[in-house]
Formats: structure tokens, C-alpha cells, sequence
């Protein structure tokens, strides 16, 4: 099974292709939020290429503001929703309704090994006292850390990668 996350492209179509292309025969792709550029000065456009990309589910970020049916043929309305694939159950959200520590509850209450969120822009994998990882694959286009990133979980192995330089930044072995 290889699953990708990427979260925060806000409308930078180069880096969420190389991290797509970098993923290569993946099972499934999670977009934690914000597709949409942000601020005034940035154009509000939908690339076409993310209409193209197979396999991928959205949860709605802050700056997600209009219909991904319409738009983009891809459902966008769901500020949280929880992927199961075989016996791995993860719960995605953007991030910015509630404090983490909520979005933490959620997941172990529903019994998922993996929270996945964007929002920070800040790159996180741990894992917390309760066995739940938790995984921010920080931006692929604008990072608050320094270095722009995405995340693959491969079988058993979830790694972080920098986007320009396409090597793991850190791993960490999950159990499922």
C-alpha cells in the first residue's frame, strides 16, 4: 500500500506535480487543504492538472472558498473525513476549526493510527503517548520551516520528503 499526502499547494501546480510524479504508483493521494492561492494579490485559479490527478481526496482548507464539483470534478466540502484502507484508518482535516488536541481526540476516539493535517505550513511526524501518528506534511509551495515538502506512506514506513532535493527529510515505521 503507498498512500501520499501533500497539504497547502495554494495553486502551485509545478510542486504538487513533482511530489504526484515522485510518488509514482500510488494507492491513493490526501490533500489536506488549501488548493487555492491565498491573498489578494494572488489569482484565484484551479490548475488543470490537479483535475487530471487519479485517486486523490480533499478535505477543505481555509482558503478552500469554492465548489471542487464545479471546479475541479473533485469533492472539496468536508472539513474532516476519515479514509480507511484495509485494517489503516486515518483522520484528515485541514487543521484550522479547533486546537489539535481536539482533532487528537477525534482520531483515537474513532480508532485511527494516523491524523493527518496541513495549516501550519510546518512539516510534523510523531508519534503521541496514545500510539496515534501524527503526520503534518507541512507545504508544498510555501513553507513556514524552510523547505517544502510531502509525505509517503509506504507499507509500513511513513517518510517526509524535501521537494527539491526528492530525499527523506525523516521516517518512521507505524504499526498496522
Amino acid at each position: 500500500m503507498k498512500i501520499g499526502f501533500v497539504s497547502d499547494t495554494h495553486g502551485d501546480e509545478y510542486s504538487l506535480r513533482r511530489a504526484i510524479e515522485y510518488m509514482d504508483n500510488y494507492d491513493a493521494v490526501i490533500h489536506t487543504g488549501d488548493v487555492l492561492p491565498y491573498g489578494v494579490d494572488y489569482p484565484c485559479f484551479i490548475s488543470e492538472y490537479i483535475k487530471t490527478v487519479r485517486d486523490i481526496y480533499f478535505v477543505r482548507g481555509n482558503t478552500d472558498y469554492f465548489d471542487g464539483i464545479e471546479i475541479m470534478n473533485k469533492d472539496i466540502s468536508n472539513y474532516d473525513s476519515i479514509f480507511t484502507f484495509s485494517n489503516l484508518k486515518i483522520y484528515a482535516t485541514h487543521g484550522f476549526c479547533n486546537h489539535i488536541a481536539k482533532y487528537e481526540e477525534i482520531a483515537i476516539k474513532s480508532k485511527c493510527n494516523i491524523l493527518v493535517h496541513g495549516h501550519t505550513h510546518v512539516k510534523k511526524l510523531e508519534k503521541n503517548e496514545n500510539n496515534l501518528i501524527i503526520l503534518n506534511p507541512g507545504s508544498t509551495s510555501k513553507p513556514r520551516d524552510g523547505v517544502a515538502s510531502f509525505a509517503i506512506l509506504e507499507d509500513d514506513i511513513i517518510s517526509l520528503y524535501d521537494i527539491e532535493k526528492l530525499r527523506v527529510i525523516k521516517q518512521m515505521k507505524i504499526d498496522i
